[in-house]
């Protein structure tokens, strides 16, 4: 039998999350005393925002105002410092590989973590300048969201979602949707694309208001929206190494609604799916019910708390729970 976990994170008891490496240790010694017969491997997989690159292996170089890491044939860039993106030093870092020649694929980690500063300053001196200036390169910016730029699911309704009674709050959700409005109306026309199937303009696209709409302005300079979940599995190899497994194991600090459709365990469950293999989450803070495990094709999750000690006891049980007895 083959199990594949995939790490990602889980919450100190006091406060913090562990580091990614101690989690790998920790479930890879814990779940091999509870079964030391299935063949095993734990991967390490990011979460998709700016600092992703920081859990995978590679080569990193400087460009611009980031960090450069090439994993395999892709470049993923990261903010050169703190945890998110500085549009500026993201715009000098995309024009400084344009500039070198850069012909594989540049990833920019987004998840929906708003940037420092004011998106639209990507574009420097102009979209059709910015657009120009990174042709030649194949940008793919990893989202966390489906949510559009505008509209009653835009990043307005974000901002007012459980708050729709603040006065303050609405005032804000209102000045940021005209503002964006404004800018959608220049930047769709050049940047929207033609669509048998969908939305044609760039601004309703799934996808497009995450991050603080950094996504949009990098949708709009011509990079391409993905999932995070899915591209960081991919990234780690997550999916080579589930391409044979028996169960695959999601480890997860928190799982809620959100976590099922853009987290790591929605990644593990699409690649269990293919192989016809159950799913399992564990988790330090469970906020969905068996439904909504069973609707995202998740066949269980446990639930432990925080702390080492609690993670590697949950692992024991869900490895005696998951693999044959010898």
């Amino acid at each position: 039998m083959r199990a594949v976990i995939a790490a990602q994170s889980w919450p100190r008891p006091d406060s913090g999350p562990l580091p990614v490496e101690q989690i790998v240790r920790i479930v890879r010694d814990a779940w091999s005393a509870a079964a030391p017969h299935v063949d095993l491997e734990v991967v390490g997989v990011p979460a998709g925002g700016p600092r992703t690159a920081d859990a995978l292996a590679g080569d990193t170089v400087s460009v611009g105002g980031a960090t450069a890491r090439r994993v395999g044939g892709v470049v993923v860039l990261a903010p050169a410092a703190g945890t998110r993106w500085e549009p500026g030093a993201l715009s000098a870092a995309l024009l400084g590989l344009a500039a070198a020649g850069e012909a594989g694929r540049v990833v920019v980690p987004l998840g929906d973590e708003p940037p420092a500063g004011d998106a639209v300053d990507l574009w420097g001196g102009g979209l059709e300048a910015a657009r120009a200036g990174v042709a030649a390169l194949d940008i793919v910016a990893l989202v966390g969201s489906d949510r559009p730029l505008l509209g009653f699911a835009g990043m307005s309704a974000a901002v007012r979602d459980g708050r729709e009674h603040d006065a303050a709050v609405a005032v804000a959700a209102q000045a940021q949707e005209e503002r964006w409005s404004a800018v959608a109306r220049e930047a769709d026309p050049v940047a929207s694309r033609r669509a048998l199937l969908g939305p044609t303009r760039l601004s309703d696209e799934p996808g497009t208001g995450a991050a603080g709409g950094l996504a949009y302005v990098l949708a709009a300079m011509g990079a391409r929206l993905v999932p995070a979940a899915a591209a960081c599995a991919e990234l780690a190899g997550l999916d080579r190494a589930a391409a044979d497994a028996d169960v695959v194991v999601a480890v997860v600090d928190r799982l809620a609604a959100q976590d099922l459709d853009h987290g790591v365990v929605s990644a593990a469950s699409s690649l269990a799916a293919r192989r016809g293999v159950p799913c399992v989450a564990v988790t330090a803070h469970l906020a969905v019910g068996k439904r909504d495990l069973m609707a995202a094709g998740v066949a269980a999750a446990h639930e432990a708390e925080p702390g080492e000690a609690a993670l590697a006891d949950q692992v024991r049980r869900v490895a005696h729970t998951w693999t044959p007895r010898r």
